[in-house]
């Protein structure tokens, strides 16, 4: 509506202009121009309210360009609070988003798995390999050139001392070649230290078994 007026007000201006060069004397009509160009014939009242319009016209015309200024601004205004509005429904829409995520992970949360238990490591024992010791003493109890003898005397001795033979007792034959005659010497027991034979041997001679320490000899006797 602004625009229509400020139209408005130009095209009267512009009549105006034409017809003050072309009159001659206020209060009386213009006399038409016979130089073969379109002429325009307006009444003293008619020109007295187009100066009228001129005159408002200038007093309006700062405010006019006041509103143009504060037209310009307002458009920019409103431009600048679209894109802030715009921006605040995108942030607005992405928060929503995340929250609706966020509430799915909380109600379905992902199992998490236990850490594995460390299992100590156990220490194996190492097993003592038992160290053979060859026996080097025996007890020499009997010596017989016929050796079918030999389990009738180990018997014999077993039932004279059952204290010292009690249990399983090695039982060895030597057999050993004197002047072309074999003779077989039965040896019980096995000892590593010559004392312990010799503490036996004087135990089975209480018992009047004779006997004597002698080197060890593994050949067993076949009962």
């Amino acid at each position: 509506m602004l625009k229509k007026q400020l139209m408005s007000l130009l095209g009267l201006t512009l009549i105006m202009l034409s017809g003050c060069s072309s009159t001659a004397e206020p209060q009386k009509k213009v006399a038409p121009q016979l130089n073969n160009q379109a002429g325009v014939v307006i009444t003293s009242d008619e020109l007295a309210e187009l100066k009228a319009s001129v005159k408002q016209w200038q007093q309006a015309k700062a405010g006019v360009e006041r509103l143009l200024v504060i037209e310009q601004d307002l458009k920019l205004l409103i431009k600048q609070l679209t894109s802030v509005a715009q921006e605040q429904q995108s942030a607005a829409a992405a928060q929503k988003s995340e929250s609706k995520i966020a509430k799915n992970s909380s109600l379905n949360p992902e199992p998490i798995a236990p850490p594995a238990p460390i299992q100590p490591t156990k220490a194996q024992p190492t097993k003592a390999q038992p160290i053979k010791v060859q026996p080097l003493f025996a007890l020499q109890v009997a010596s017989v050139t016929d050796q079918t003898r030999l389990p009738q005397s180990f018997a014999k001795i077993k039932a004279t001392a059952p204290t010292i033979f009690a249990g399983k007792v090695a039982a060895n034959v030597e057999s050993v070649n004197v002047n072309g005659t074999t003779f077989y010497r039965l040896k019980l027991g096995a000892y590593i230290k010559q004392e312990n034979a010799a503490k036996d041997c004087n135990k089975l001679m209480q018992y009047q078994v004779m006997c004597i320490v002698s080197h060890y000899t593994e050949q067993p006797l076949k009962m």
